[in-house]
């Protein structure tokens, strides 16, 4: 069944009201919606958001950014705009350049910018180091181009105080200016889901999972999105509240099949009675149907739904441990599949109430963001199910009947996973064409080989993080050669990848894969990174789990959040004027690069406390503390991969280089000049307290001298460490082995798409202290004749 979703307009957030083209509704009769249900345990979506209030800050020559943490949000203004950055592919803005600069009083000498953009010399011709630059003129010469972060936060419907959902977004993003990956294969977009907009629309904070999994994933291998990082600091699941304890009435399973084929065509919504009928008849039970105040309306009708799918005898479809749906539906066990399908039934009915033709979009989205989870991730269940499930009844008999289902979208599921191992350079391909091509009686059905299997292939895949290991289970279990070695992979240990024949696979998850995804030839798809170097530690053909820490970054709070555009303004404070000698122009040395550092060794030792699964499950893989060796100069320098840190795809900027406010203070280190010496970052960058010295700044001195005051992060980044790693891919590979074994986060900065400061504000923005510069690897460099490949 084709979704609703995509006639929707968007019609929306309260900071969304310029994003892309709206649509105009068609007039339609006076709807209810959205609902006040006084028998309803959950409470109305508050109206409105808390709004910070802008100060005005004076700007003296030495006021440090950190201590510039208020401003003023989008939606206090009269006409609230969020940046039209982050609505995915078909929602940006089409490309335009920035408008030429103006013109100099003679043709025959450029412009400042222009004399800027070409000698890379700061100050341009026609300004002192001494002079101060007008606003406007500053605006010029200093912001165009330049990357903008914006944070947001928002506070979680329906939720216990504290628990808010955080967002960031570039103010000039668009198809070929993003730090996300595009999603290769129509079907990865099934790992995201909004269920309040257009069906294409990737608006962040519209998106039924949290963080949004269509910023997952950075531009480059292993890394992810200023969004997705900013996201993860924020509360992803609010506590679930079961407080109803209606109950439906019990129904046979062929009854309900019977159900759910008539609905896939939806209601007959010009027969009211009918529809009463069977809901309260049939289904539920109506709590005035004795009276005159029969529940006929569709608002009464979808308040009694809820009601009765708040009982928590229910699947709780929240939760991960459930999210693989087609161990419910295709259970051998009889009495779970009929709850699966009864819970499905009364979803599905309360899907298209919703989407009823009188509702309008704007009471639908409402609605939706009114409604717990446990009730949402129904509705995502269900709209997964009307779109790639159809049930077909064949009678066998005047009194039999049997059902089959088909699987609508199973051909686009074939050619996704036919692409997925491609790109992954899958070491056993004729096999994988062979069963694809589904041509042997006597091959299993590709769906019936297990529970993933069926997920993927009928194409019932809930939002979130089960998507990639749907698609890496069902390549695996196409391929009779991998045996039962990696049946283990699962979504409840992400931190997991496996050795097959001469290549290692990693989730996007794993630090493994996070530090390989930079070496030559590896590519990242659908969460998924390879193929990867080979390692004697492991079996030719094996699962492994890898020991990995927490990452010793501090966690985000709102203010760091709110406070994100003022505090990585390009301008700095803002002024009635700007001191030149307050910029400058940060560049990597692209000229003495180091050629010597080389990948030598991918080392696992398995860790000393095992799991007990691990210990009592016979063939479960082994926990190993992972580490890579490197070869320099005749030596051998071992990275442990002890912590999960993130690698963050730094968002491109336009014409660079930029220049860089003074009080963004870095230091540049080259790849081979003592990084490896370096082993009290956090100290220096100012994540652990130190000792104040004289010539600390007033706003430090107060910050340490505080009692009781705890740093929030962005006063925990003083300084920022960038690693000069160009050349070939290992100096990349290198540089995230040492964030990994420090336990930093970093921005990822290809010097081809971004220039040094702007990485270097968005490491300030993101709260962490390490930014790596790279070309990607030299031109000479591909993957031919790599891990076995020609």
């Amino acid at each position: 069944m084709t979704s609703e979703f995509g006639r929707w307009d968007l019609n929306r957030h309260q900071y969304d009201s310029q994003w892309g083209v709206r649509v105009p509704e068609a007039p339609q009769a006076p709807c209810p919606l959205p609902y006040a249900f006084p028998e309803q345990p959950f409470p109305q979506l508050a109206e409105g958001f808390g709004q910070l209030q802008l100060g005005k800050v004076p700007k003296p020559r030495t006021t440090p950014v950190i201590s510039r943490t208020r401003i003023t949000r989008h939606g206090s203004q009269p006409n609230p705009v969020r940046p039209s950055s982050s609505g995915g592919e078909a929602n940006m803005a089409s490309y335009r350049p920035f408008a030429p600069p103006r013109r100099s009083e003679s043709y025959s000498h450029p412009t400042p910018l222009e004399d800027f953009r070409n000698s890379r010399r700061w100050p341009p011709n026609g300004h002192r180091q001494n002079d101060a630059l007008a606003p406007q003129e500053a605006e010029d010469l200093i912001c165009a181009g330049a990357s903008t972060f914006k944070g947001y936060w928002d506070v979680i419907p329906n939720a216990p105080p504290g628990y808010d959902r955080f967002y960031a977004v570039m103010e000039s993003e668009h198809q070929s200016r993003t730090d996300r990956a595009p999603f290769q294969q129509q079907a990865y977009r099934d790992m995201s889901l909004n269920m309040t907009g257009a069906s294409d629309s990737q608006f962040p904070w519209l998106s039924q999972e949290q963080p949004c999994m269509a910023y997952a994933f950075g531009k480059s291998a292993g890394t992810t999105t200023l969004n997705y990082w900013i996201s993860k600091s924020g509360s992803s699941n609010p506590p679930t509240k079961f407080s109803a304890d209606a109950k439906p009435r019990k129904i046979k399973l062929l009854h309900i099949l019977d159900r759910l084929q008539k609905l896939e065509s939806g209601f007959n919504e010009d027969d009211p009675e009918e529809m009463y009928r069977y809901l309260y008849n049939t289904l539920i039970d109506d709590p005035e149907g004795f009276g005159d105040h029969r529940h006929i309306r569709i608002d009464q009708q979808i308040a009694d739904l809820i009601t009765v799918l708040s009982n928590p005898k229910w699947i709780d479809f929240s939760l991960p441990k459930n999210q693989v749906v087609a161990k419910f539906f295709d259970a051998p066990d009889q009495r779970k599949k009929q709850e699966f399908f009864h819970q499905l039934l009364l979803s599905v009915e309360l899907y298209l109430r919703i989407h009823s033709k009188d509702h309008t979009d704007k009471s639908k989205r409402k609605l939706i963001m009114q409604l717990p989870p446990i009730i949402t991730w129904d509705l995502a269940v269900a709209q997964r199910w009307l779109e790639n499930m159809e049930i077909t009844k064949s009678r066998i008999s005047p009194t039999q009947s049997t059902f089959s289902f088909d699987l609508k979208s199973k051909n686009r599921q074939k050619e996704a996973l036919r692409f997925f191992a491609a790109i992954l350079k899958w070491p056993n391909m004729d096999e994988i064409e062979y069963v694809l091509e589904e041509q042997d009686m006597n091959e299993k059905p590709l769906e019936d080989r297990s529970a993933d299997a069926m997920s993927w292939f009928s194409g019932i895949i809930l939002p979130g993080r089960t998507l990639p290991w749907l698609i890496m289970n069902s390549l695996i279990d196409c391929d009779r050669d991998t045996g039962d070695a990696l049946k283990f992979l699962t979504h409840m240990q992400p931190a997991s990848g496996f050795q097959y024949r001469a290549n290692t696979y990693w989730s996007s998850q794993c630090i493994v894969g996070k530090v390989l995804g930079a070496a030559r030839g590896v590519k990242q798809i659908a969460g998924w990174i390879g193929p990867c170097i080979y390692t004697p530690d492991l079996k030719r053909t094996e699962c492994v789990r890898i020991k990995q820490h927490e990452p010793l970054d501090p966690k985000l709070a709102s203010t760091d959040v709110a406070s994100m555009g003022e505090r990585t303004n390009a301008l700095g404070p803002v002024e009635s004027s700007y001191p030149v000698d307050d910029y400058d122009v940060p560049m990597p040395d692209v000229e003495d690069v180091t050629d010597l550092i080389r990948m030598e060794k991918l080392s696992f030792v398995p860790a000393k406390e095992q799991r007990a699964s691990t210990r009592h499950l016979p063939g479960a893989p082994l926990v190993f503390d992972a580490a890579i060796f490197f070869a320099c100069g005749g030596e051998s320098w071992p990275m442990k991969l002890r912590y999960d840190v993130d690698f963050i795809n730094a968002f491109p900027c336009h014409q660079g280089p930029h220049v860089l406010f003074y009080d963004f203070a870095y230091k540049a280190i080259k790849i081979d000049d003592g990084l490896v010496d370096i082993d009290d970052w956090g100290r220096q960058c100012g994540r652990i307290a130190r000792p104040t010295s004289s010539r600390s700044s007033p706003a430090n001195k107060a910050v340490a001298l505080t009692n009781g005051h705890t740093k929030t992060a962005h006063e925990q980044v003083t300084i920022v460490l960038a690693i000069e790693a160009l050349g070939v891919s290992d100096n990349e590979v290198f540089a995230r082995a040492w964030c990994a074994d420090q336990g930093h986060s970093a921005i990822v900065a290809n010097i081809k798409e971004t220039c040094m400061a702007c990485a270097i504000r968005e490491a300030y923005a993101a709260c962490v202290s390490v930014v790596i510069l790279t070309e990607g690897g030299i031109v000479k460099e591909n993957d031919t004749g790599v891990y076995g490949f020609a």
